[in-house]
């Protein structure tokens, strides 16, 4: 079992907590057993000495995304707060984050709530645009896989069990401000490519992505945690 360093930096330790929550071991070897019936594709997991309530981690970890003094440390708070809350409080069944990612995106309660501040709040609806206005202009890669040759990622345009298929449509885009299943993926992607090392606060495009997925994600987080003091 590989402990985490005493001298881990900030985004170590969110990587961490992030691998043992959501079930992404692959940067950690966290003590889970994972059991897998490739036959009726039934998945056990068993952890020791899990957590039952992470409600005081995600409050903790939302309270100190706005605490933080830049927008890098900031997402990588918040995304741990967001996919804490998703796999613990909201899809219980789902065996991965890629799974609770496309649950999100089937959920119409959440889209339809959410398009409803966007288009209440002038500053959220400026944010979204701009978003949008720049991924039109260079669609988002992937790079977690591969920092030399990044593609673009499959699950664009998808809230499906599956990769979308469709190659009519334009992908590593949000197409308009309503585009609730690619603005999760866009959060996601960002995730994936901070946390795998494709993100840079030296690079202004980078910069510009992660602080617009922070704005974007924290309006979100807010909604949902807003109870959960209570």
């Amino acid at each position: 079992m590989a402990d985490l360093e005493e001298d881990a930096t900030d985004g170590q330790q969110a990587d961490y907590f992030a691998a043992e929550l959501s079930g992404d071991h692959g940067a950690w070897n966290i003590a889970i057993v994972e059991y897998h019936c490739p036959k009726c594709d039934l998945w056990i997991e068993v952890q020791q000495e899990a957590l039952a309530d992470y409600r005081e981690f995600i409050l903790g970890w939302h309270q100190k995304a706005s605490e933080e003094d830049d927008y890098f440390s900031r997402f990588v708070f918040e995304y741990l707060a967001f996919i804490a809350h998703l796999k613990n409080n909201l899809f219980f069944g789902a065996t991965s984050d890629r799974n609770v990612i496309q649950s999100l995106k089937r959920d119409p309660m959440r889209q339809g709530r959410y398009a409803e501040r966007v288009k209440s709040d002038k500053h959220l609806l400026g944010v979204v645009q701009q978003l949008l206005e720049e991924l039109k202009e260079r669609p988002l890669h992937n790079s977690s896989l591969d920092l030399d040759y990044p593609e673009i990622d499959r699950w664009w345009n998808s809230s499906a069990p599956h990769p979308s298929t469709d190659e009519t449509l334009p992908s590593g885009l949000i197409r308009s401000v309503d585009d609730w299943e690619n603005l999760v993926e866009f959060w996601y992607s960002v995730r994936n490519n901070l946390f795998h090392g494709g993100k840079s606060p030296n690079v202004k495009r980078d910069c510009f992505l992660v602080e617009h997925a922070f704005k974007t994600l924290k309006v979100f987080m807010d909604e949902e945690l807003r109870d959960f003091s209570k």
